[in-house]
């Protein structure tokens, strides 16, 4: 700031004007602001009224495109309400404030413009009138017309992003797990971490007891593939999912056992009996049929719970082990499960396991099969895995069974998710031939055939009612099961399926497939494919078994994961230009 005595130095020397000449500048200029203020002004101005009209249309639009988008998977909970107007509000936010920052910003432009041609105009002809007014908006107007080009019919909509019906937060958590799992210098010290946390018996890396390692876990790992600890977290992760547009979900229990070899070797020596035998019911069968039945209630009519024999304890896994029947308890505890899911119209997905208990599981499976299949409709699924050279044998000879008996088949198909624990020779040699018989199977289900992988096991080339669940994270299988179900040709009831947190751009895809309908669940075209998203329950701990296998699993498929970080690269690029209108 100058003081008194240096603005009269400087006025005495012709360098600042007086008071009269600032007064006249003033006088002469438009609106009797100097264009160094009247400019800026103009434009704050001019801002502020854009964004209020940018925000007012965006946030309109924003609504009724969220409702329009959201027409045909109305919520049907309290929660789910809850989600989709606490979702609708954000969306609202967001489109009001983008929209008001982009209206605000070109009217600002434009109105600069203007008023600079026009100060331009009165500085060169040395008079402020009407002509340079007219003159700077005809300049102007020209100049929008060649930024925005001739009139033409607005462009077609480009279709959305499959991803886009994913909350952002998922997004970055996803692209985080699959940059780790897809870096061969991260994953290998992150197993060993995993694998540390999974069969450590320390009260320090034991995550139920270790509230630092169980807030970080349940904030990275735990939440990219769980759906919580306790049942309001669960209904809200399933609100959650069906609200983006899934048909449901296949819900399971954490509590399970994976064998060493030290172990698998002791359950073909050692029985249980006496006083351990009752130990064995209190302890681990009553707590694993108490977690299984809660798990039956959380899911809704239509749901899938994954039921794992092994988390039922010892006795479970040397009865399997032996292929003898289950014990009387157990018997009684998976009878009373069954007969829930029936009466809930929830379907139970038997889950495949290691080969040491295997073919027990498959003795099982068959078994509840036939007590609970009807001749339209299956309640009990096994799990068939692809991966293994003997998985169309058992798959044929439970048609055969299902054929003479009467009953729906319920088959999972999987690739398998034991490749670190199975015996190598028992698996398919290359992943392509993994992939041809997993395709093959595939067909033959969904066509109800004896081909493929079937022919030729079976004399009778009568094929049973089969309900199916094709689970599976490669994109090629998921294509061709779809082009076979959107001609018509599947005469078998499928679902497809991925792990939470996992494949998203091929669960997106199907979601958005069976959005294109726009219509509601019920009339919803046979064609369009129904898309669930499977997921485990339980505390942190108990569920780092399960956490450990999504790791490997992601070791073993690099190239699976590494299409996954892309894509979710891609769709985290595709949001911050459309933030930025860049899109």
């Amino acid at each position: 700031m100058l003081t008194e005595a240096e603005i009269r130095q400087l006025r005495a020397e012709g360098k600042y004007p007086t008071q009269s000449e600032i007064d006249e500048i003033f006088r002469q200029s438009r609106l009797s602001l100097p264009a160094p203020i009247r400019i800026p002004l103009a434009t704050g101005l001019s801002f502020i009224v854009g964004l209020a009209l940018g925000t007012a249309q965006g946030s309109k639009m924003a609504g009724l495109r969220f409702r329009a988008e959201h027409a045909h998977k109305l919520p049907e909970t309290t929660t789910g309400w809850y989600l989709y107007h606490k979702s609708k509000n954000y969306h609202v936010a967001y489109g009001g404030i983008k929209e008001g920052v982009k209206m605000g910003a070109r009217i600002a432009f434009w109105t600069t413009a203007m008023l600079g041609i026009e100060n331009m105009f009165d500085n060169y002809r040395g008079t402020a009138d009407v002509f340079n007014t007219v003159t700077s908006c005809v300049t102007v107007a020209g100049g929008f017309s060649l930024w925005t080009g001739p009139d033409q019919p607005p462009p077609a909509m480009a279709k959305p992003s499959p991803l886009a019906v994913l909350p952002l937060s998922s997004i970055i958590r996803t692209l985080m797990t699959t940059t780790v799992s897809s870096s061969p210098f991260l994953l290998p010290p992150s197993l060993a971490i995993m694998s540390a946390l999974a069969e450590s018996h320390s009260p320090a890396l034991n995550p139920d007891r270790n509230p630092v390692l169980r807030y970080f876990l349940k904030k990275t790992f735990y939440a990219q593939f769980c759906a919580g600890e306790n049942a309001e977290e669960v209904r809200r992760t399933i609100a959650s999912l069906k609200q983006i547009g899934f048909s449901g979900v296949i819900l399971g229990y954490a509590r399970e056992v994976v064998l060493t070899e030290a172990q698998t070797r002791d359950l073909t020596s050692n029985g249980i009996a006496g006083a351990a035998v009752q130990q064995c019911i209190e302890t681990e069968i009553k707590p694993w049929a108490t977690g299984t039945m809660e798990t039956v209630r959380l899911a809704s009519p239509g749901d899938f719970v994954a039921l794992k024999f092994t988390g039922a304890g010892r006795q479970a896994l040397y009865a399997l082990s032996q292929r003898l029947p289950p014990s009387e308890a157990l018997a009684a505890a998976t009878d009373d499960i069954c007969q829930l899911a029936a009466s809930r119209g929830v379907r139970l997905l038997f889950d495949a396991e290691q080969q040491a208990v295997q073919a027990g599981i498959d003795d099982w499976t068959l078994a509840y099969m036939r007590r609970y299949n009807t001749a339209d409709r299956a309640v009990v699924y096994g799990t068939y895995q692809a991966y293994l050279k003997a998985t169309p044998s058992v798959l044929a000879a439970h048609l055969a069974a299902a054929r003479d008996g009467g009953f729906t088949l319920g088959a999972k198909l999987v690739r398998g998710a034991y490749l670190g624990s199975d015996p190598r020779h028992l698996i398919h040699d290359t992943k392509t031939d993994t992939d041809k018989a997993y395709d093959g199977l595939a067909e033959a289900l969904l066509r109800r055939r004896w081909s493929g992988p079937l022919a030729q096991l079976s004399e009778d080339q009568t094929f049973p009612n089969v309900d199916m669940v094709l689970a599976s994270h490669n994109r090629d299988s998921v294509v061709k099961a779809r082009a076979i179900l959107e001609k018509g040709e599947a005469r078998a009831q499928v679902a497809f399926a991925q792990l939470q947190g996992m494949a998203d751009e091929v669960s997106c895809e199907l979601v958005a497939g069976r959005g294109d309908k726009g219509a509601g669940e019920k009339e919803v075209s046979a064609s369009a494919p129904r898309a669930y998203k499977y997921l485990v329950w339980g505390s942190t701990g108990e569920c780092m078994k399960y956490l450990l296998r999504r790791a490997q699993e992601n070791r073993d498929a690099v190239q699976r994961t590494r299409s996954g970080r892309n894509a979710m690269r891609a769709e985290l690029v595709r949001r911050v230009k459309g933030f930025f209108g860049l899109a």
